[in-house]
């Protein structure tokens, strides 16, 4: 990001905004993402709680005469609309959750030749069923990670941000009291992402995304 805006901007001066410190109770990586992906913004963290602050940095390409207070101010709108739209979508989607987004995969192809996501799911809890005693991994803990692992595609939050999958999957599934592994082999199943992404290093979460890996290959 800070290469894209160095190059959007000819006289790049930053300026601090704020936002309402309500959407502080969305998860961090929806507000990173949204800022980024939307607006360009830098999001800001707390120095004290390590968490992040309700401000964003934004880059003009001006150096204003009011020291960018009308610029802070009409980024702070803009943003205030997505995350609007954000928390709407985290608040609706905890009210659905995994049993209903389960049957929506059954509506969604994966491949022509595959069948549905919902029969890719059945193939990922057999393979990291069958996986879990060689990575050390319970096996009804693999399983059910695996038969959760592609549900919250079918999440709103999803939908708006798709580079959030597995990650709100993890989220959702902590909020329904799932287990702490299987929630998190929920987000890491799709690493690793490239050569320079890290891979999972618990034992269901490796069963999880190796499973992942051999069904797509």
């Amino acid at each position: 990001l800070l290469d894209e805006v160095a190059g959007l901007a000819e006289w790049p001066v930053p300026v601090l905004g704020e936002m309402d410190p309500i959407f502080l109770d969305l998860p961090p990586e929806v507000i990173r993402t949204s800022m980024r992906t939307h607006q360009k913004y830098f999001a800001v963290r707390d120095p004290k709680t390590d968490k992040l602050a309700a401000n964003f940095l934004t880059v003009a390409n001006i150096a204003a005469t009011d020291g960018g207070a009308e610029i802070a101010r009409g980024n702070a709108k803009v943003l205030s609309a997505r995350l609007s739209d954000a928390k709407f979508f985290w608040d609706e989607d905890r009210k659905v959750g995994f049993g209903p987004w389960g049957e929506k995969l059954k509506g969604v192809t994966f491949h022509a030749k595959l069948g549905t996501m919902a029969e890719r799911v059945e193939r990922l809890v057999s393979l990291a069923e069958a996986l879990a005693p060689f990575v050390g991994a319970d096996v009804k803990k693999a399983g059910e990670a695996a038969r959760l692992a592609k549900a919250d595609l079918a999440s709103q939050m999803v939908g708006e941000f798709p580079e959030l999958q597995g990650l709100m999957g993890r989220y959702y599934a902590l909020g329904e009291g799932h287990d702490a592994e299987v929630s998190a082999a929920i987000a890491e199943h799709y690493k690793p992402q490239g050569p320079s992404d890290a891979v999972p290093k618990a034992p269901v979460s490796i069963a999880a995304a190796l499973a992942e890996k051999l069904d797509t290959l």
